[in-house]
């Protein structure tokens, strides 16, 4: 009687033979730094923003993003991102609220287009913020701090 093909030697060596690279591909797959902080403008949190880290010349790394919620940020190992000198970005974004109804004006009405526009120009939001330094990344670190001065 011939044994069933799951506990023959062919089936051993054929699963070795399969799993083996595999695990090895999984195992050794390319993983980046962690980085996390808190970023500060004139000692307020930033609420809203994204943060770009930008590898200087002569470095091996990718360029970085990450949202900044709360004042904090997390670049995940995902990012591919290794070790070097970065310029850092900081962009604030404008809270944008609720936007105003749409009001459609004759053209002979210049008292009442030019309210609206005054109006629509007191609404809108303030421009984005950038800011920008200098940072080394050495390895995985949990509490980077980014202070800004405006």
């Amino acid at each position: 009687m011939q044994k069933p093909f799951a506990t023959s030697f062919r089936y051993r060596l054929f699963s070795l033979l399969l799993w083996c690279p595999l695990c090895t591909i999984v195992a050794c797959s390319p993983s980046g730094i962690t980085l996390s902080g808190t970023v500060d403008v004139d000692g307020q949190s930033v609420q809203k923003g994204k943060l770009s880290l930008v590898p200087k010349a002569g470095v091996d790394s990718p360029t970085a993003m990450a949202p900044i919620i709360d004042g904090q940020f997390t670049v995940p190992p995902t990012s591919l991102l290794r070790a070097g000198q970065f310029d850092v970005r900081v962009s604030i974004t404008a809270d944008q609220g609720p936007r105003p109804e749409l009001t459609f004006l004759s053209p002979s009405n210049r008292a009442a287009m030019g309210t609206a526009l005054s109006q629509a120009l007191k609404d809108a939001p303030p421009p984005e913020e950038i800011f920008a330094t200098d940072l080394v990344v050495d390895g995985s670190t949990e509490n980077v701090s980014l202070k800004f001065v405006r």
